[in-house]
């Protein structure tokens, strides 16, 4: 028997006394965060406009949560005692404290070569520019990014410019 590559939990729909996050009232309501565990790969996939960006953002000490009240947010030590007792409290005080450090692929590649405007622009050398560890070889072999290494981000193709974005992501040192 294979192991299990992918397991799908679903939430339900609505739990009001659980909102990690709401932008205003009546729209969009994040609930519960998926916990990021050392050593393991979490996925967060789904239809548009379920909270994956948000959540990540959260993770990654992008964005406070704000417990659902979007008028009266909590401070960090409200939003930590909300978390008390689990996996979460101690990874969201390493976010509150600095000492964690999330790299998160761009979701909108498209605006790259906007983004770097004026920089290095070829895809070797900010490749070069951001690599931290000494695996920019393997990420331009798994992601096949060989033949487009000497071009111009803005001339990458969608698929290419996922690919070198993720490449960017996967040279950079981080805990995330």
């Amino acid at each position: 028997m294979l192991p299990i590559a992918i397991h799908i939990i679903n939430l339900p729909t609505n739990l009001e006394s659980q909102v990690t996050h709401r932008y205003s009232a009546n729209s969009f309501k994040l609930h519960r965060l998926p916990t990021p565990r050392p050593g393991q790969v979490l996925g967060l996939v789904g239809t548009n406009g379920i909270g994956k960006s948000t959540a990540l953002k959260i993770l990654s000490g992008k964005q406070k949560p704000n417990l659902g009240r979007y008028d009266n947010p909590p401070d960090w030590n409200e939003t930590l005692q909300y978390f008390r007792g689990s996996e979460l409290q101690n990874y969201l005080t390493k976010v509150v404290e600095d000492n964690l450090k999330a790299v998160v692929k761009p979701q909108y590649v498209d605006k790259l070569p906007q983004a770097i405007r004026g920089q290095v622009r070829s895809v070797e050398a900010l490749l070069k520019q951001q690599s931290q560890m000494d695996n920019m070889q393997e990420m331009i072999d798994v992601l096949e990014l060989g033949p487009v290494l000497q071009r111009d981000v803005e001339q990458l193709s969608g698929g290419e410019l996922q690919r070198f974005a993720i490449a960017v992501a996967c040279v950079q040192r981080a805990d995330v």
